[in-house]
């Protein structure tokens, strides 16, 4: 993905981290060409020193910088083929929560609802899944941080325990374990005790679905 302008986009952490180190090329590029020239003018321009940039700007790079590249806060230095500067993954567990939480409800409303018309549990349906459709902010902020458990997760999902159960809060979970974690994780198993609620075990293959 190329960042045209950073601040007209909504970008991941991995997008901003991959925005930076441009700019460091770029400003390493700027200042190997200035100094280049340096001593090759005439006259008063014979010693002139390329224009340095922006200190305050240099000092927010370093320190967005530092806070990105922590490997125990974010996700992507652990799993490099899963943030792989495309949103493949992000469709992928899409696709997962749709398998497992939305197609679901179809059975419930099924075998459940009875006294209701065709027309009302279509609608009732339709109304529920539309409830538990995740916004792209709460898309962004799980592809940013991965949570590892259900308090990890709430926080970032609005209104999380009022549109989903707790089974399907550790479903969530799960989905996020084996599309952005899964390089990491290998073929262990992960259970609550480290950090996975629901006090259930998940085998991790540790592949990607191409």
């Amino acid at each position: 993905m190329k960042i045209l302008d950073a601040g007209t986009e909504n970008l991941s952490n991995q997008d901003v981290l991959t925005w930076i180190t441009a700019k460091r090329a770029q400003h390493s590029a700027e200042n190997a060409a200035a100094a280049a020239v340096v001593g090759k003018g005439k006259g008063k321009d014979k010693d002139q020193q390329p224009s340095p940039h922006p200190p305050n700007f240099l000092a927010a790079l370093t320190k967005h910088e530092r806070e990105l590249r922590d490997p125990k806060k974010y996700p992507y230095t652990s799993n490099p083929t899963v943030y792989n500067e495309t949103y493949d993954a992000m469709a992928r567990f899409d696709k997962l929560l749709i398998e497992r939480i939305c197609f679901p409800l179809e059975e419930k409303y099924k075998n459940n609802m009875t006294g209701m018309t065709a027309e009302q549990i279509e609608k009732a349906l339709s109304k529920e899944q539309d409830e538990k459709a995740l916004t792209e902010t709460e898309h962004l902020m799980l592809f940013n941080h991965a949570p590892q458990g259900i308090e990890q997760l709430q926080p970032m999902v609005e209104n999380c325990e009022e549109r989903f159960t707790g089974e399907e809060q550790d479903v969530l979970v799960h989905c996020v374990m084996e599309v952005y974690r899964g390089e990491e994780m290998g073929g262990k198993k992960v259970s609550a005790a480290e950090g996975v609620d629901g006090g259930k075990e998940m085998e991790l293959e540790g592949r990607m679905e191409g």
